[in-house]
């Protein structure tokens, strides 16, 4: 009994939390084929973040790597959904370093029940070797 209470709570728990990171915790990075989730491996990068905050009006792209990367470029997109189900660009940003961490954020104003989709892109180098990396979000204001 116990242990199906402790269950019990840590999917609440799991769901409750979950819906406070509306846009941040995007199904981008896992794609549900039924009954199997596939997660992509990237050799070198370690995490690849899409983030909007509408109440600021503030989208932004992260990208962190293994500690032998020696850079990074990274595109954020961010698109807008038409009325028959596609997405056009209204805005993008960029950046890279010569590290293992790459952030970049813009400004943006969202109009409340428009849904957009946030895509971040980039090429993870250690050496002259590079893998691509990307990741997805997609959020109603």
């Amino acid at each position: 009994m116990i242990r199906k209470t402790a269950i019990i709570m840590m999917i609440l728990a799991i769901l409750l939390g979950a819906s406070n990171v509306y846009a941040a915790a995007g199904s981008g990075d896992m794609l549900d084929n039924k009954d199997m989730i596939i997660v992509p491996f990237w050799e070198h990068a370690q995490k690849v973040i899409p983030t909007i905050s509408f109440s600021s009006g503030i989208y932004s792209g992260q990208i962190s790597g293994n500690s032998d990367v020696t850079k990074i470029s990274m595109t954020v997109i961010l698109s807008e959904k038409n009325a028959n189900g596609t997405y056009s660009e209204v805005s993008r940003t960029s950046n890279s370093a010569n590290s293992n961490f790459v952030t970049k954020s813009n400004t943006y104003s969202f109009v409340k029940g428009k849904t957009y989709k946030l895509t971040v892109t980039g090429q993870v180098y250690v050496g002259s070797t590079y893998e691509n990396v990307e990741n997805s979000i997609t959020a109603t204001y």
